[in-house]
């Protein structure tokens, strides 16, 4: 059953996108000056960077937050569909996704970029380039620091902006020191996201079900329950509460459902996000333990990334789904020592 949620896939219409106001807002005055500025969107997996960036570059939206649209050229880089591994097949993407915004491609070289950038400069033209996961450049050994200091130089001189996306600060993702500290990462504002506080959280579940007149009110607390502040988990429950309502709910059912359809989110939160040390951080606040000093940072990187939440002076996991996950990984680890594994 169609419903008006999208966990499955980021969001591409902009009547679909809820919350980040404050986000767009800070993103589109460096995009808008007079000349456009850079942005680094930094998130967790599945907090909705690419989403952000499918939204702005929606021809709807740009004609919201640029004064002249038609003088910009806004280029949405795809590097997930065929990540470039040298700087020139990263031109060549560049020229593939210019050829079919303007008609006119270029040569997927530092002088075809350079000369391309001059000459839509010279029909009073600004460049926006939107790259999302921008890691897979800075994380690949075939991109020298050359390219780096040769990007930076293109933007500081023209009128040239990139808007990136990353799980991390980029600089944590450079295959080599000198790339890390490279001055290219110093023309970026980093803009966060974080997870949703509750009223963002509460307006994710109950806006798109309203919209179709079958509103979710009175299951709006047991999905904030159970998804927390993740918009990926609010979204994943929301769907199947509201695709089950014309055959009535079971709760027990759809909270199985539910966290069956969780678990590949869980385990690469567990297993590829988390440290040793947030893990066991995880499993004491599932067993109600204090944390101790030594581990405090690592629970307030795990408040940051939206898994743990503050309650009192303590903390307590943020939602019932990872609540759930971290029972599960606290047994199997206790199994595993009493029986010597």
């Amino acid at each position: 059953m169609n419903t008006p949620y999208h966990y499955l896939s980021p969001i591409s219409d902009p009547a679909d996108f809820f919350n980040r106001s404050s986000e767009i807002t800070r993103i589109t005055s460096r995009i808008a000056a007079d000349r456009p500025q850079s942005v680094s969107i930094v998130g967790g997996p599945y907090m909705g960077k690419t989403s952000i960036i499918n939204y702005l570059c929606h021809p709807d939206i740009q004609s919201q937050y640029l004064d002249k649209p038609d003088e910009y050229i806004l280029l949405q880089i795809d590097l997930k569909k065929s990540a470039p591994t040298t700087p020139e097949s990263f031109f060549s993407t560049v020229s593939a996704t210019l050829k079919e915004c303007t008609g006119d491609a270029m040569e997927a070289t530092f002088d075809g970029f350079n000369n391309q950038v001059k000459k839509l400069m010279q029909t009073r033209h600004k460049i926006v380039l939107f790259m999302d996961d921008f890691g897979l450049v800075t994380q690949h050994n075939g991109f020298p620091l050359e390219f780096f200091s040769f990007m930076r130089s293109v933007a500081n001189s023209n009128d040239v902006g990139y808007v990136t996306t990353s799980p991390v600060q980029l600089q944590k993702l450079c295959h080599t020191q000198d790339i890390g500290e490279s001055p290219f990462f110093n023309i970026f504002t980093t803009v966060t996201l974080e997870p949703f506080k509750t009223k963002a959280a509460r307006r994710l579940v109950e806006d798109p079900a309203q919209r179709t007149g079958r509103p979710l009110s009175d299951f709006t607390d047991w999905i904030l329950e159970l998804g927390g502040s993740s918009p990926y988990l609010l979204q994943l429950t929301a769907h199947f509460v509201y695709a089950a309502g014309a055959n009535g709910i079971d709760r027990k059912t759809l909270e199985e459902r539910v966290n069956k359809e969780a678990r590949p989110f869980l385990e690469e939160m567990w297993n590829t996000h988390c440290s040793d040390t947030e893990r066991e951080v995880l499993r004491q606040v599932y067993s109600d333990n204090p944390i101790e000093r030594r581990y405090q940072f690592a629970a307030e990187a795990l408040e940051r990334r939206g898994y743990l939440q503050r309650r009192g002076e303590g903390y307590a996991l943020d939602s019932q789904l990872i609540s759930r996950f971290v029972q599960h990984q606290s047994d199997t680890s206790l199994w595993k020592r009493l029986l010597g594994r």
